[in-house]
C-alpha cells in the first residue's frame, strides 16, 4: 500500500512537469501574420541586432550585433560581434558599421545588452554585455566620438556576480544595473534550471566600485528604468510576465510592486516619451530555442510579436496592443522595437538575423 502511494504521488509529479514544460515550451500556440505598414530589412548586421540603444537628441541608434550564448564549442562561433550605428533621419535602411578601438581583446569582443549614459562635457558613454567564445562574461564602457564615428574603450569590468548577464541599465559615469538571466552556462544545464524552477539568475548594481544583489534566484533578461529612474521594469521570460519594481539607487534596493503576465516571452524593453514600453517578444518557445540551435540555418527561425504596454498608475493592470505579429519568415525571433518619427516608424531587433524597419500606418490608440 506504501509503495502504491508513493508510485501515485511520483506519478502525479511526472504528469505536472510534463504539462508545465509543454506550456513553456508554447506547443499550443501559433502567430497570425500582420504588419503595420511597409516593412523593410536594414542591411549590415547580418549576425543579429538583438539590442538597440536609442539617443534621442542625436537621433541615432546604436545596435549590437552577433550575440554569443550558451555556445556547444568555441569553434561554432564562426561570425564576429560588432556594433552598428543607425541614423533614424535616414531612409536608406542600411546600418553603420561603427569601429571600436583598443579592446583588450578584439577576437572575444561578441555584444549583448546595450545602455548608456551622457557624460557632464556631452560624450555618449556606451555600456556593452560581452561574451566570449568560450562564453565568459564582461561589461565593457566605450566613450563615442561623434565626429569620427568610433567607439574608443575605456575599461572593462569583470566581477563573480556577472554570472550570466543579459541587459544593462547605466544609473550613472561609471554604474549601471545589469539583469542575468541564469546561472548555468551550459545548454543541458539552462533547460534543467528553466524546467526546475530554481533559477539562478536576478539583478546585480555595480556602485562603480562593488557589486550587490538586488533580485536573486529569479530569471531576469530585458529590463529597463522608468524615465524618472523610480521604477524598475524587469523580463520574467521563463514565466512569460513583467516585473514591476520600485528602484531606490540610494539603498540599492527595490521592492516589488507587481507582476504582469503577457502570455509571451518578452525579451527587451524601450520605454517611450510617454511611458508606453515597447518590446520584442517570442511567442512560440519551442521554434526560437530551435532557431538559437542553429541560427545559420535559414530553415530554421522563431516567430516574432511586437508589443506596446501600457500600464495603469498603480502598475496593476496593463493594456496591450500587438504592432507586429510574423511566423519568422521575415522578421525571426524579435527581441526589442521603438518608435520614432512621432510613432510612424519602428526599428525591430532580432536574435540572430538583420533588423527590420516598419512604417505605421495603423491606429494604436484605441480605447
Amino acid at each position: 500500500m506504501f509503495f502504491k502511494a508513493v508510485f501515485i504521488v511520483l506519478f502525479g509529479i511526472a504528469i505536472q512537469f510534463l504539462f508545465k514544460t509543454l506550456l513553456m515550451m508554447d506547443i499550443n500556440k501559433r502567430v497570425y501574420n500582420h504588419r503595420p505598414g511597409e516593412c523593410r530589412i536594414v542591411e549590415g548586421p547580418k549576425q543579429g541586432s538583438e539590442d538597440f540603444e536609442v539617443i534621442e537628441d542625436k537621433q541615432i541608434a546604436f545596435i549590437s550585433s552577433g550575440v554569443v550564448y550558451l555556445p556547444k564549442s568555441p569553434s561554432d562561433v564562426m561570425w564576429k560581434g560588432e556594433i552598428y550605428l543607425y541614423d533614424l533621419t535616414k531612409r536608406t535602411y542600411k546600418a553603420e558599421l561603427i569601429p571600436v578601438l583598443n579592446l583588450e581583446n578584439p577576437e572575444e569582443f561578441y555584444p549583448h545588452g546595450l545602455s548608456h549614459w551622457r557624460m557632464k562635457d556631452g560624450t555618449i558613454r556606451l555600456f556593452v554585455v560581452v561574451h566570449s567564445k568560450t562564453f565568459q562574461h564582461s561589461i565593457v564602457v566605450l566613450d563615442y566620438d561623434e565626429k569620427k564615428k568610433q567607439l574608443n574603450h575605456v575599461k572593462t569590468i569583470k566581477d563573480e556576480k556577472f554570472v550570466r548577464p543579459n541587459d544593462i541599465i547605466a544609473t550613472g559615469e561609471n554604474s549601471f544595473l545589469v539583469s542575468n538571466d541564469g546561472g548555468t552556462q551550459t545548454e543541458f544545464g539552462n533547460m534543467l534550471e528553466l524546467i526546475s524552477g530554481f533559477y539562478k539568475g536576478g539583478v546585480v548594481y555595480f556602485d562603480g566600485k562593488v557589486s550587490h544583489d538586488v533580485i536573486e534566484n529569479e530569471t531576469a533578461n530585458g529590463i529597463s528604468l522608468s524615465r524618472d529612474a523610480k521604477t524598475l521594469f524587469v523580463s520574467h521570460i521563463n514565466r512569460e510576465t513583467i516585473g514591476i519594481y520600485a528602484w531606490d539607487q540610494k539603498m540599492m534596493s527595490v521592492r516589488k510592486i507587481s507582476e504582469i503576465e503577457t502570455l509571451t516571452g518578452c525579451d527587451n524593453f524601450h520605454i517611450d516619451p510617454e511611458n508606453h514600453i515597447w518590446t520584442g517578444c517570442h511567442p512560440v518557445t519551442k521554434d526560437v530555442v530551435a532557431h538559437f540551435g542553429n541560427r545559420s540555418d535559414p530553415t530554421l527561425y522563431g516567430p516574432s510579436q511586437v508589443l506596446r504596454i501600457t500600464f495603469s498608475k498603480d502598475f496593476q493592470k496593463a493594456e496591450m496592443v500587438e504592432i507586429l505579429a510574423d511566423d519568422g519568415r521575415l522578421v525571426s525571433a524579435s527581441t526589442i522595437a521603438f518608435p520614432f518619427e512621432n510613432g510612424k516608424q519602428i526599428l525591430i531587433g532580432t536574435v540572430g538575423r538583420s533588423p527590420l524597419h516598419c512604417d505605421v500606418n495603423v491606429p494604436l490608440n484605441l480605447y
